[in-house]
């Protein structure tokens, strides 16, 4: 069995050229990754550990205690030089991202022994897929959590490979190395829970390393379990003077994100307190080809046969700790990603992607000393052997070409320099002027981020409350009408104000356009109606109450139908329609001819009819427009359908219309 071992260089000088190459990668990727840093506040999750960490406050679950303290430490170093919290934030990244390149380089170079030179150059030809990796590279340059993920992985493997080295000796693993690795995973512990897909491979790497490695129990498990204190943070900053994000006026209550309280405090560590779900075995299978899109996007064809050409090349050293450190770790995270239902599940990819490029680093550097092997099993032929050994060190420049292909590709795509986006948004909408008390809504959570960082470390907009869908796992909250509808029932006095213009949502709420890009919100739409023509018939899940017909420009006819939710008597309490579709007004002559018809989904993208509650009443407005010349409508057909097929929900509706009608 081979076990990782030192440095094959046994100089001083060896051991301090690599350090040189490795601190020369650093200086390198953290010149890229700086160059190419979000310049400003952002939105969703990066906006909000902005400004979070300046506060040393809450974020989202769950709560990255040693991000925020760490990241709100290097905010306040890098005031001192007059760089803004949000800026200072986004090169932490970058800085972490850059110390995670340039370690994994030495973590490559201690795994590759035999020929100094082909090993320098497939761990710098690794490090290099890893630095330029389109994922990773865009995580160096905003405001995440995943460079510094990455960061430790690099850091836990380092620890593990250097547990053959302590003074016991291999078959013995001393007790000061094993409690640094411990250490090292409890700290990655308190920043992501990603960490426990390591411990498999872990516990197989360490029996075969020392089958006794568990003695002394007390040590490694306390300095594994010692760093986990940190996430005492949570209840010491959740206030609403650390975090006033968490406690928003609504009304004349307050909106309390994080109430505290045992329970609270583990759904709040284990993300039980966000909205996270989970596919089905037949949803996840569908997910494998986004899957296989995402590997020949980081690592194309070539990188991927390198992949398999590297675990082969294990397989034939028999590096089994290597194996079993790696392997388990990426089939956990593989199969977790294919379940995991979440929108940004392509950062979820960056741990896989870092042990590919450790496979296909020992692929590159298989082939390459395979040539050389076949010298030396040639007695007396040294040449030949120095000119296989030159072809050797040719191929991996070559190979070179695949990172520099993801560097061509990508540089300008990922540069975020000009990212003033949130900035440019919110000194718009401030410039509109919304009053001082305004609850101010968006469908987005990532739009109203900024508004949090505006109020923490500018001071600006602090009377405001930010409301968007799922800000809280509360049904109240669960889509954007239900917020703006929570917003009108418990706000009082607080005027709601959406962000930017929502066009359907006018089916739920009364609208007025404010300063652009404003929109009043100024109650139900179905509020206190009374319609032109009372109709007051059924349609499948609805009842059509009635119509309005108003006479527009010309030709059109501007039709208003307004629609009831009936209750629910199968399927979900909530959902009476199932599944969006799209209403069609249609006028008829009095032979039955089309003479004007108008199809849209009422409700839009914002509250499509698989949202409609029971209890709703909404307006459905149509424009019609008639020929000049055309005959007299005598009959108006109403209708919903879904689908490709045109699937109707019930009976269409016709309706005679009064002889001075369009």
């Amino acid at each position: 069995m081979n076990f990782p071992v030192k440095l094959s260089s046994s100089e001083s000088g060896g051991k301090r050229a690599d350090r040189q190459i490795a601190l020369l990668f650093f200086a390198l990727a953290l010149a890229v990754y700086w160059r190419g840093a979000a310049p400003d506040m952002l939105g969703g999750d990066s906006g909000e550990f902005q400004f979070a960490a300046w506060k040393w406050g809450l974020a989202h679950p769950t709560g990255y205690p040693l991000y925020l303290l760490s990241g709100g430490l290097w905010q306040r170093l890098l005031a001192l030089l007059g760089i803004a919290p949000a800026l200072a934030l986004n090169l932490f990244s970058g800085l972490t991202a850059a110390s995670a390149v340039g370690l994994f380089y030495l973590l490559m170079r201690r795994w590759l022994t035999g020929d100094d030179v082909l090993a320098r150059l497939a761990a710098a030809w690794a490090a290099f897929m890893l630095a330029v990796n389109p994922t990773f590279w865009s995580q160096a340059l905003l405001a995440e959590v995943y460079a510094l993920h990455a960061l430790f992985i690099v850091l836990i493997f380092l620890a593990a490979q250097a547990l053959p080295d302590g003074p016991e000796g291999a078959g013995e693993i001393g007790l000061r190395p094993i409690a640094l690795l411990a250490f090292l995973v409890g700290l990655s512990l308190t920043h992501h829970g990603m960490t426990l897909f390591l411990a498999p491979g872990l516990l197989i790497y360490l029996t075969l390393l020392d089958r006794d490695w568990w003695r002394n129990p007390r040590t490694w498990a306390t300095a594994l379990l010692g760093p986990l204190l940190l996430y005492l943070y949570i209840p010491l900053r959740s206030g609403p003077v650390a975090s006033p994000w968490y406690h928003q006026r609504l009304g004349e209550g307050v909106l309390t994100l994080y109430a505290g309280g045992s329970q609270a405090f583990w759904d709040f560590i284990t993300g039980r307190a966000i909205s996270v779900g989970f596919y089905s075995w037949a949803e996840a299978w569908q997910q494998l080809g986004q899957a296989g899109t995402l590997w020949r996007i980081h690592f194309n064809w070539p990188g991927m046969v390198l992949v398999i050409v590297g675990l082969i090349w294990l397989v034939r050293q028999r590096n089994w700790p290597l194996l079993a450190l790696t392997a388990p770790y990426f089939v956990l995270q593989q199969t977790f990603n294919l379940f995991y239902a979440i929108g940004d599940i392509l950062v979820y990819y960056i741990p896989l992607y870092l042990v590919a490029a450790i496979w296909a680093g020992c692929g590159a550097y298989g082939l390459a000393t395979g040539l050389g092997e076949r010298t030396e099993q040639a007695p007396g032929d040294e040449e030949n052997g120095a000119a296989l050994r030159f072809l050797g060190a040719v191929l991996l420049i070559v190979l070179m070409w695949l990172p520099l292909r993801l560097w061509s590709n990508y540089s300008d795509v990922l540069d975020q320099r000009a990212n003033r986006q949130a900035r440019a948004e919110w000194e718009d909408i401030l410039a509109a002027q919304p009053p001082e008390d305004a609850i101010l809504i968006s469908n987005d959570r990532n739009e109203i981020a900024p508004l949090f960082y505006l109020q923490a470390v500018e001071g600006r907009a602090r009377g405001m409350t930010g409301l968007f869908p799922l800000i809280a796992p509360d049904p109240r909250f669960a889509d954007v009408a239900r917020t703006i509808e929570t917003g009108l029932d418990v706000g009082g006095e607080q005027p709601v104000v959406l962000i930017k213009p929502m066009p359907g949502l006018e089916a739920k709420f009364n609208l007025e356009p404010g300063p652009e890009p404003l929109v009043y919100v100024r109650g139900l739409a179905g509020e206190n109606v009374t319609p032109a023509v009372v109709v007051n018939e059924r349609y499948g899940p609805l009842t059509l109450l009635g119509y309005d017909l108003t006479l527009g420009h010309g030709q059109t006819t501007l039709v208003t139908l307004y629609w009831q939710v009936g209750e629910v008597t199968d399927g979900p309490a909530d959902r009476p329609i199932a599944g969006d579709y799209t209403t069609t007004v249609q006028f008829l002559d009095a032979a039955g001819d089309k003479l004007a018809q108008d199809d849209h989904p009422p409700g839009g993208v914002y509250y499509p009819t698989s949202l409609w509650r029971p209890g709703d009443v909404l307006a459905d407005q149509h424009e019609l427009a008639l020929e000049e010349g055309s005959a007299p409508a005598a009959t108006m057909l109403i209708d919903m359908y879904a689908g490709p097929d045109f699937t109707p929900l019930a009976e269409p509706l016709r309706l005679d219309l009064a002889p001075d009608a369009p």
